[in-house]
């Protein structure tokens, strides 16, 4: 995850395309284990019970085929496609940090309401709310950086 914002870096992605390439095979090889033992591990004993898994299976999965259609439009050179993936898929990278804030709040929470917390109680909603909003601050970054496509009307009538 470390290098990820350098594989995002226009100025790197053009003048060192060999580092660019080498490091998403890097990263895609580490995140397709982290993605599989990830899956395999939701299907095992969790702390936030049902919730957690629900949240690890379709995040996971979601993971898993980010990084395949990244990987799928790599190989056949639709880069703009690709980089959207690929932004998705590292959003979902960066959710698993971004959980651990949000279960500090949860814990603060309860602390200043005098309860001694249980992480069982708040663990899946804290895996779904981190979850959601990186996924959905990933989406707003993909749908504000894709180059605008010229409606076929305004082509039309340009003619």
């Amino acid at each position: 995850m470390l290098p990820g914002p350098l594989q995002f870096a226009r100025p790197i992605r053009s003048k060192h395309p060999r580092f660019h390439r080498w490091s998403g095979r890097a990263f895609l090889a580490a995140s397709g284990i982290v993605g599989a033992t990830g899956l395999i591990m939701a299907f095992r004993k969790t702390i936030g019970g049902l919730d957690e898994k629900a949240a690890i299976i379709l995040f996971g999965s979601f993971f898993l085929i980010s990084l395949s259609k990244a990987l799928w439009h790599a190989i056949h050179r639709e880069f703009a496609r690709h980089r959207e993936w690929m932004i998705r898929a590292y959003a979902i990278g960066l959710a698993i940090a971004a959980i651990r804030p949000i279960m500090g709040t949860f814990f603060a929470a309860a602390l200043l309401r005098g309860h001694t917390p249980e992480p069982s109680q708040f663990f899946g909603t804290a895996f779904w709310i981190g979850f959601a909003l990186v996924s959905i601050a990933a989406e707003l970054w993909v749908s504000y950086t894709r180059p605008s496509v010229a409606a076929p009307s305004a082509v039309f009538a340009a003619k």
